[in-house]
């Protein structure tokens, strides 16, 4: 999927959605440690292999050129989700769902509807490539968002990894 702009909400400014690049890495970084405590932070080796092994869903938002958040995603395959912090050797060759690895939305973009539309973005991309769900793992009581786009709770525990309140959660596209 193309690059993707929008209208910001309330002003004349342009959202603009689009691949990260290698060159993006620092900018990544910062906006995840303004979201999450340390023992959920990803290292950068970890993230550039997703961004490596699924480069289509792998996104940034920006406005007016400002990063404000990203999306990391890839194919996967069955309800065990990978571990957190943990680089992924390889995409499962059969795959049977979209997974939603990362959302986070910097603390100066909070409130513009950029995690919604970012979300849109990936899960169009996901339909287009024909999944037939997504999946995700809710973490810091964020599985409130998360009903709201129409995922519920799986049984499934994901690994200890992800914090205490961590919740598996499927949708249906």
């Amino acid at each position: 999927m193309p690059v993707a702009q929008y209208p910001a909400l309330k002003s004349n400014m342009t959202i603009l959605i689009r691949h990260q690049t290698t060159n993006d890495i620092h900018a990544i970084l910062a906006v995840q440690s303004l979201c999450y405590p340390a023992n959920l932070i990803e290292s950068a080796a970890t993230l550039q292999r997703k961004q490596q092994l699924s480069p289509d869903t792998s996104w940034l938002i920006e406005i007016e050129g400002q990063v404000m958040g990203y999306l990391f995603c890839h194919p996967w395959h069955g309800e065990t989700p990978p571990a957190l912090k943990k680089e992924l050797e390889q995409i499962p060759a059969l795959t049977d769902r979209f997974y939603i690895h990362d959302l986070a939305i910097a603390p100066a973009g909070r409130g513009k509807k950029l995690a919604e539309q970012l979300l849109q973005h990936a899960l169009n991309w996901a339909r287009q490539a024909h999944f037939s769900q997504a999946m995700l793992v809710a973490v810091l009581g964020a599985d409130a968002f998360w009903k709201k786009h129409q995922f519920t709770a799986l049984t499934t525990s994901p690994s200890s990894s992800y914090g205490e309140d961590a919740v598996c959660m499927l949708r249906a596209l």
